[in-house]
């Protein structure tokens, strides 16, 4: 079992020095860059993008020294935007692995970029986005650290809610206090791999800080 399948970067702005700290940082994992179109409201944007077992705990996956890193390299990058700002992005995607063969075909590339014979079948069940637009430093600073224990306290409720389920399907059809919005969304050449059923769908739960009481909120 992958406990973190893969980190995707995506960015506009961010100089080369930016990039390759980032990149650095995540050199112990699978990671992949993407380009992103320019938002003309802000200096730059930066979207990370965690893809992880369902079963693993975000934290397990990415050791809270390498998040507090994470956390310091982005203030930096916020500061010397100044109040131009930066449209940040934290996306944590999880995933369930299925025997089923017509679920989500990923394919395990070298570096070669030459497809290996084996194949992870995995399905993308959740999205959890954290969307930090603040322009002043201070708050864009106070969101960003916050977002540790939100993720801890997402975490915790989402446990006590599995656990309240009597079954997968039921498990599917909760509602959740802080899932107030679904959307369809298609993953197709997402993950670099191939789709053969467009018509799973993945709930997603987007997030907004909210400076005066310094808590993140459901959209």
């Amino acid at each position: 079992m992958f406990l973190l399948y893969q980190i995707i970067v995506s960015q506009w702005g961010l100089s080369l020095g930016e990039i390759e700290t980032i990149n650095n940082l995540f050199k112990d994992y699978d990671n992949s860059e993407n380009p992103i179109n320019q938002n003309v409201g802000y200096a730059s944007t930066l979207e990370i993008e965690f893809v992880k077992n369902k079963d693993t705990d975000f934290f397990d996956c990415i050791p809270i020294e390498k998040w507090t890193d994470l956390v310091e390299v982005i203030k930096n990058i916020k500061k010397r935007r100044g109040r131009k700002g930066l449209k940040l992005k934290i996306i944590i995607t999880d995933y369930f692995e299925s025997g089923e063969a017509n679920d989500i075909n990923v394919h395990i590339k070298n570096s070669d970029d030459v497809d290996n014979e084996g194949k992870i079948e995995l399905l993308f069940f959740k999205r959890t986005i954290f969307l930090l637009v603040h322009k002043i430093d201070s708050e864009f600073i106070k969101g960003l650290e916050r977002i540790e224990v939100a993720i801890e306290n997402f975490t915790e409720l989402f446990k006590k809610l599995t656990q309240s389920s009597v079954s997968e399907d039921r498990y599917k059809k909760d509602t959740y206090e802080y899932d107030k919005a679904k959307f369809h969304h298609s993953l197709y050449d997402d993950y670099h791999g191939t789709i053969s059923n467009r018509k799973n769908e993945i709930q997603m739960q987007i997030f907004l800080f909210d400076d005066k009481k310094r808590v993140w909120k459901v959209l």
